[in-house]
């Protein structure tokens, strides 16, 4: 027999509105919510109100927040067979399909066996010249001492990447109806996880910002439909995204579709340079608030590169980099949620907690990330914690910016490469200044984006006195 003090019927959490749940407070100061509810235990239980048990017939409709990260392992990694993603917003499959961010079961295990080479290995060191030459020429537009908004540069360049892995061209005009495009798809994707009315508000009905969404929506997937179309009637193969998806084959030997094209080529447009985009955005703002840290970066940068771009070898050699850049996405997951999952079967969790059929079960990277239990004045940026000794002291599953078990994400190992190559490309030109008086706080849409722009002054080192050693 289970014990009784933790199965479903006694697990506590938070209060909530008896009618709507926790939405108001979602609404209200969402990220704060989750950092609450560690208080309450490592299973949080939180009754989703009863219009929600009403139309879903379902007398004790709730949400489990894991704050364990013996419970996140359970369920992502070691009966991962038990659990399937919940269902998303109408907008958020409106967008990606049958991509693999949405698949389950033998479909996804054979989308991503198909793109698993294309994301890892040799084929991810191949891209270093594609990624620093890009830097490069982004940092080659700015003059010393203006101010850019870091967010957009960051879009701008990652985005230029992706659309070069995916189509093998540079991105022109198109650059500004993708990130249109994404800033509303985002804003209404979080409207519907919040707000129930929203969510069962079919796209059709013609509010306005139903209308801005699929106008955006529409014109980005013309140009995807034109470049498909073009590349079918083409003689020679080429080797990106594009020609990988249009030489595969289904499981009958056949083609794949058009539409399943379609799907697979918006996931990785998306999230190929949204997440990585937010990432570098958030490094930069940390390393303008700690210069001890950012002139320990810019020395082992200039020690190890000198006055030349990096390369692939370079890499191994920027620890300190890599540190930075995995304690700022610790603060910072731009993934700050996981998708939920729905479990199959009546689950007991290590921490002795006992799921029912069908529990809606939620985990919150940021939240985790931010837990005192696994990481010592968590709310503090410093990349020490991810030196190799005390990466080794972490909890194992306290850590998880790109999720974990068969779901983890693809495009970890290309994300990351691409950042430290593009913080180490432009920490060896410039330094970023965080302009005076702005409040930057995180939005968590679709991804942790910063709520308004953030400004930066560029400065040209080499126009400057050189990073001071700050201890």
């Amino acid at each position: 027999m289970p014990d009784q003090k933790l199965s479903s019927l006694t697990l506590s959490g938070p209060p909530v509105s008896r009618w709507w749940g926790p939405f108001p407070e979602l609404r209200r100061d969402t990220l704060g919510f989750f950092l609450r509810c560690q208080t309450y235990g490592d299973v949080v239980k939180l009754p989703m109100g009863l219009v929600i048990a009403l139309l879903l017939r379902k007398r004790d409709a709730a949400t489990y927040v894991l704050n364990h990260p013996a419970d996140i392992k359970h369920v992502l990694v070691t009966n991962q067979d038990n659990y399937q993603k919940g269902m998303v917003p109408p907008v958020e499959s409106r967008i990606f399909g049958l991509g693999v961010l949405h698949t389950e079961r033998d479909l996804h295990h054979r989308q991503r066996r198909l793109f698993l080479p294309f994301f890892h290995g040799n084929h991810v060191t191949a891209y270093t010249d594609l990624i620093t030459s890009q830097a490069r020429d982004m940092v080659g537009g700015w003059e010393d001492g203006t101010t850019v908004d870091i967010e957009r540069e960051m879009a701008h360049l990652t985005l230029s990447i992706i659309w070069r892995l995916l189509f093998g061209q540079e991105i022109g005009s198109e650059s500004t109806i993708v990130r249109e495009a994404i800033a509303v798809g985002q804003g209404l994707i979080k409207t519907q996880y919040d707000s129930l009315l929203a969510s069962i508000t079919p796209l059709w009905v013609p509010t306005k910002v139903h209308r801005t969404f699929n106008r955006g929506l529409h014109a980005m997937e013309a140009m995807i439909h034109r470049r498909i179309e073009e590349r079918r009637t083409a003689s020679e193969r080429h080797d990106d995204l594009l020609g990988l998806l249009l030489a595969a084959r289904d499981t009958d030997g056949g083609p794949l579709t058009h539409t399943e094209i379609r799907d697979q080529l918006v996931t990785f447009l998306l999230a190929g340079h949204e997440t990585t985009a937010n990432a570098l955005t958030w490094t930069w703002l940390l390393l303008s608030q700690f210069r001890s840290v950012r002139a320990r970066l810019t020395r082992e940068i200039h020690e190890v590169l000198g006055d030349r771009l990096p390369t692939t070898a370079d890499v191994p050699r920027l620890r300190y980099t890599k540190m930075v850049w995995e304690e700022s996405i610790r603060l910072y997951p731009p993934a700050w949620s996981l998708h939920t999952r729905v479990g199959r079967a009546e689950d007991h969790l290590p921490s002795g907690a006992v799921l029912p059929p069908g529990a809606w079960v939620f985990i919150c990277p940021w939240s985790v990330h931010r837990n005192a239990r696994w990481f010592s004045d968590p709310n503090r940026f410093d990349p020490e914690r991810f030196s190799e000794e005390a990466k080794r002291t972490h909890t194992p599953y306290s850590y998880i910016p790109f999720g974990a078990g068969g779901r983890r994400c693809l495009g970890e190992s290309f994300a990351e490469l691409e950042g430290l190559l593009i913080l180490a490309t432009v920490t060896s030109r410039f330094r970023l200044r965080l302009v005076d008086g702005q409040t930057i706080l995180p939005d968590p849409v679709m991804t942790l984006r910063p709520k308004v722009p953030v400004k930066m002054i560029v400065q040209r080192l080499d126009a400057h006195e050189s990073e001071p050693a700050v201890v």
